[in-house]
């Protein structure tokens, strides 16, 4: 992520624009998925669990054999993606809930698509990264699923709690799997890529949230700010 410290918020947001413009990733471009390395084949250990990862550290998953934690840790990985692509699908609807009503000539605007665009390619990436992984995973619960598009419209009639919830849900998952790539433990490559990806493009978007809600901050009553 660019540095934009001390910068005024739209100064920010134009920088973080013109970012997305020149460093940004393709979901079919930027991942070899035909590569003979990406083959997903049996009985590959690197489908084991990292210790970073909270399942992997329990008595439970220690007490299965090599054989049941691949095919755990197989699921798990493919199921993360499902619900990360889930979840970005909440967050695209939301924000161009958000934008709908927006006046001409604001900042946030622009980079705001350039986010959602970024993030489609992100659900088309761990769509796919299922698709090879080729577990037949459901990610989130069917509650979530029911509601999902209702939640979308907390962009459009309840934005400062919607971009909380965004960062509630991205600041964990960002955590983890800087955590898993630094660990140095040997991933399967659709692993490994569709992470770093994701770690790369999502720091802007953690970025612009904290941001936006500061800005948006300046302006809520003494309720909103409790």
């Amino acid at each position: 992520m660019p540095d934009t410290e001390g910068m005024e918020f739209q100064e920010k947001l134009q920088v973080l624009s013109e970012a997305s413009v020149h460093r940004h990733f393709d979901a079919f471009l930027d991942i070899a998925w035909d590569s003979p390395e990406f083959e997903v084949i049996e009985n590959d250990p690197r489908w084991v669990l990292p210790e970073v990862d909270a399942l992997a550290n329990t008595d439970w998953y220690k007490s299965l054999s090599l054989e049941r934690q691949m095919e755990v840790g197989k699921y798990r990985l493919a199921n993360i993606m499902k619900v990360g692509l889930q979840f970005e699908q909440v967050l695209n609807g939301g924000v161009m809930a958000h934008l709908i009503g927006m006046p001409n000539h604001r900042a946030e605007f622009r980079y705001a698509t350039h986010e959602v665009t970024e993030e489609c390619h992100h659900t088309q990436m761990f769509q796919e990264g299922v698709n090879r992984i080729g577990v037949d995973v459901k990610g989130g619960p069917k509650w979530f699923i029911a509601v999902a598009p209702f939640l979308c419209l907390a962009g459009r009639y309840l934005p400062n709690i919607f971009f909380i919830g965004i960062l509630a849900g991205e600041e964990p998952i960002d955590f983890l799997q800087k955590s898993v790539l630094r660990s140095g433990h040997e991933m399967h490559p659709i692993v490994e890529r569709v992470m770093q990806i994701h770690v790369a493009e999502e720091a802007r978007h953690i970025g612009f949230a904290h941001t936006y809600l500061i800005e948006r901050s300046k302006d809520w009553s003494k309720l909103q700010r409790f």
